[in-house]
């Protein structure tokens, strides 16, 4: 029996003891309701330590939940975090063996709390759904320890001179409103070495990577006193695959298609200026989308060295070919001087010879009257009657039938002699016509050769010097710096 009875014993302590464990907290009481409420023993306006003539410690900790939306355009990021806040206040001590929960947000504005803020957020706000989300332990000996779940949009004077190959650095400044540090001191806490910032390590953003966070202090000295400040900074690094597959890479194909100009026939005018415009045009278009996503800074960016650089090879590009067409023109213009002196030297020559044989016919004209016709009167007309000769005697002058002979075989002469000079005249501007279409077919020739030769070697300088400034530009915007 009396075995029975210390084994019952045994279990009811152990019960006891079991259950004592599993309560770690205690619902507010009357009588600490009652102390909140006398204002002779308590007076929530004064801080703990006031009239001890030294400052309360206030120890602060986070635990970062969820960071997202790193805007470059309004250059802010968003928080949602877990902010607890320690601090002693004697009067608060009780005697109860747990701590005291809090939960009405009415009983927690009747205590004297930190009023503590975020300098550069934005907006701010606590989480109240489905109830408001935090809550406050009121230690026996008086710690008081504060948990809300707040959602934050802060600040960031991003520097985007790297930008979309930048990381950034972005602090959140923790101080109080009212209180100066001699009466109020913010702490950052080390409890149990562990880390006065925590994060979810499950947290992922789209365009950017949680790389660390570091806690530090930004006490600064106003014109009202010295006042207690804190600063957690998040490093952050910009996901750059996205914008290699988004920007870089299109881009740099853009950039080769414009290439395909050097491979294209040099009297391919409009198919070459049309691929250089559409391929000019495609990289603005892209510019001017990037331009809308970001700030206006009065500092160049990589993205607007890339291009910048990716619009100059383009243009460079119709740059070559007006080059190649202007030298293709240019051999025709000097070849077309030549062959028309020749045209004109010989057409000269050969109306010359045709104004000589008419000067000789009018002479030949002008000279008909006295070689062709006699006075009657002479002595030698009957000589020539008694001949037989025919002799026209009804006037005061004779045609003569020799003189007749001759002219007919002058006549002939000069017609054969027109005929010949017509077709050397015919036979000559042939010719002269041909060795022009020659000799413009060869400068034709030689002014594509000259473009040729450009083209071929544009296609070795072009990619060339593009492989050389990815290789300068990579180095530099992500080794050197």
């Amino acid at each position: 029996m009396f075995l029975f009875f210390q084994i019952f014993l045994s279990l009811s302590t152990l019960m006891i003891s079991t259950c004592q464990e599993k309560i770690t907290f205690i619902s507010l009481t009357n009588a600490f309701l009652e102390k909140l409420g006398n204002e002779t023993f308590y007076n929530r306006f004064a801080a703990p330590t006031q009239y001890d003539g030294i400052p309360t410690n206030v120890t602060l900790s986070m635990f970062i939940e969820g960071m997202s939306s790193f805007s470059a355009q309004t250059m802010d990021y968003s928080l949602d975090v877990y902010f607890q806040e320690e601090w002693y206040d004697h009067r608060l001590a009780h005697n109860d063996t747990a701590p005291i929960l809090v939960r009405d947000l009415a009983v927690f504005k009747k205590m004297w709390h930190p009023d503590v803020y975020f300098a550069n957020a934005r907006s701010a706000a606590f989480q109240d759904i489905t109830d408001d989300n935090f809550l406050v332990w009121i230690f026996p000996d008086g710690r008081v320890w504060y948990d809300a779940r707040i959602s934050i949009v802060s600040s960031c004077n991003m520097d985007l001179w790297k930008y979309p190959l930048d990381s950034q650095e972005c602090a959140l400044r923790i101080l109080s409103y009212a209180y100066p540090i001699t009466v109020l001191r913010l702490l950052w806490s080390t409890k149990d070495n562990l880390p006065a910032i925590d994060s979810n390590p499950d947290i992922t953003m789209p365009d950017m990577t949680l790389k660390n966070i570091k806690t530090g202090y930004c006490n600064g000295t106003y014109a009202t006193g010295e006042w207690s400040c804190m600063t957690a900074t998040f490093y952050v690094e910009r996901e750059r695959m996205h914008h290699i597959m988004q920007t870089y890479v299109p881009t740099a194909l853009i950039v080769v298609i414009s290439w395909f100009n050097f491979w294209l026939e040099i009297d391919s005018a409009p198919a070459r200026v049309s691929l250089s415009i559409t391929t000019l045009l495609t990289i603005s278009t892209q510019a001017n989308a990037l331009k809308l996503a970001l700030p206006e800074v009065s500092y160049m960016k990589a993205i607007d060295v890339w291009m910048g650089f990716c619009m100059a090879f383009v243009f460079g590009v119709m740059i070559e070919f007006t080059i190649c067409h202007y030298a293709k023109n240019l051999e025709l213009l000097r070849g077309d001087a030549q062959p028309s002196l020749l045209v004109d030297t010989a057409l000269s020559t050969l109306f010359g010879a045709a104004r000589d044989i008419d000067d000789l016919n009018e002479e030949e004209i002008a000279m008909r009257p006295s070689l062709n016709f006699l006075n009657p009167e002479e002595p030698r007309l009957r000589s020539l009657n008694h001949q037989g000769n025919d002799i026209a005697a009804n006037g005061t002058k004779y045609f003569v039938g020799a003189d007749r002979m001759k002219r007919k075989r002058s006549k002939a002469s000069l017609s054969r002699l027109r005929q010949q000079v017509a077709s050397m005249r015919h036979a000559t501007v042939d010719v002269s016509r041909r060795a022009f279409n020659w000799t413009r077919a060869l400068r034709n020739l030689r002014g594509r050769r000259v473009a040729q030769r450009i083209d071929e070697r544009c296609r070795i300088i072009f990619p060339l010097v593009f492989c050389l400034f990815n290789l300068a530009y990579w180095s530099f915007y992500l080794l050197l710096n």
